[in-house]
């Protein structure tokens, strides 16, 4: 599970490598490895040699900042036996026992790896990476970034704060402040009064600039967008929540919250030291016996993956650090700002309880 600006890439990119590395311990080639992609029925023994794969590189399991208005948690979502599913900013407002029974539902049990990013740094990156020119997202030319309800009339604000509330300092007048400030800096001049939400994010000075892409990221339902972008803050803490909720939680029967582990993987981590976090990942997901997938393999791939950061650094668009003389004055910016420094602040401390306990959790 990841959010804007925290893995989409990341995340199809340690898919591939998972599959490709269950290959290769079988003696598999390259060639294989790509009819098996296409077919997903490749077998050895009756037994599959790898993970099938739901989701690709356009597509998640499900819609993502969607929601049934039955269950309150994604239409159909129950994960598959033997299968790497790819989602970005699931809506899980259903009950800590309802998503239980999606995870486990047709598989038995879930490993569920949650990529998170420290908020202030996901801010800077989501506003320098949507305010070039050309812009890499067409949907910023449709957006109305201060549309904070559903189709139904209910505010993303209204489903989550149930679980915030309980956990961090964030209120119903923190969110309805953020909404002011939307709404002060959108369309708000007779000059921009037809403007797009690009538009406003070339036109204002950053720091106005990086107040209206932050609000966006924190009360936009992603109605106005289709459900591309827009609320991934407070989803990624909501989120937060229910994955230790699934792991705590007494409505869950013992068995399956037995059968459901969870590795929290912080970008900022990854980026610092890509080795490491993806020999970590590999062990998570592929269990710390080295039987099925070598040690020694496993280590390969994870240098690999070095080297080819290196080289997508260079040229990759999703790239966004160390560009902008100002981020640090914008970071501290933020932090300050008595609307969105709160809620972004409650949002790391957050973040940074699931990194620190996710360090006590070892799969075997």
């Amino acid at each position: 599970v990841h959010y804007h600006k925290t893995g989409y890439v990341l995340t199809r990119f340690l898919m591939k490598l998972t599959v490709k590395l269950e290959y290769a311990a079988a003696g598999k080639s390259n060639a294989e490895v790509k009819n098996a992609k296409k077919e997903n029925e490749y077998f050895v023994d009756n037994l599959p040699v790898a993970f099938n794969q739901r989701g690709n590189w356009n597509k998640n399991y499900v819609h993502a900042r969607r929601h049934s208005g039955v269950t309150e948690c994604p239409t159909s979502f129950v994960l598959e036996r033997g299968a790497i599913h790819l989602q970005e900013a699931p809506d899980f407002y259903c009950s800590d026992a309802d998503l239980a029974r999606g995870m486990v539902g047709r598989s038995g049990r879930a490993k569920m790896v949650h990529f998170v990013r420290n908020p202030f740094e996901m801010m800077l990156s989501n506003y320098f990476y949507h305010s070039q020119d050309p812009t890499p997202e067409k949907w910023v030319h449709i957006d109305d970034p201060c549309e904070c309800n559903y189709g139904n009339g209910k505010s993303l604000a209204s489903h989550v704060l149930p679980e915030l509330s309980n956990r961090t300092k964030i209120t119903d007048e923190h969110l309805d402040a953020v909404v002011t400030m939307c709404r002060s800096l959108y369309r708000s001049s007779p000059r921009m009064k037809s403007a797009t939400f690009y538009d406003h994010l070339l036109e204002l000075d950053h720091w106005k600039g990086l107040q209206l892409a932050t609000a966006q990221m924190i009360i936009a339902s992603s109605n106005a967008n289709k459900g591309l972008a827009g609320g991934d803050i407070l989803r990624m803490a909501q989120n937060t929540i229910k994955f230790q909720n699934l792991l705590t939680s007494p409505s869950i029967p013992d068995k399956q919250r037995e059968n459901m582990h969870l590795l929290t993987v912080s970008m900022d981590d990854y980026i610092k030291d890509i080795r490491n976090v993806t020999l970590k990942f590999l062990d998570f997901v592929l269990g710390t016996n080295d039987t099925v997938v070598p040690r020694d393999m496993r280590i390969e791939k994870a240098e690999e993956q070095v080297e080819g950061a290196k080289k997508k650094k260079k040229t990759n668009k999703h790239i966004t650090q160390g560009k902008h003389e100002d981020k640090d004055e914008l970071k501290q910016l933020l932090r300050d700002d008595p609307v969105l420094g709160l809620i972004l602040s409650e949002v790391e401390i957050l973040v940074n309880d699931a990194l620190t306990q996710s360090e006590d959790l070892v799969y075997r």
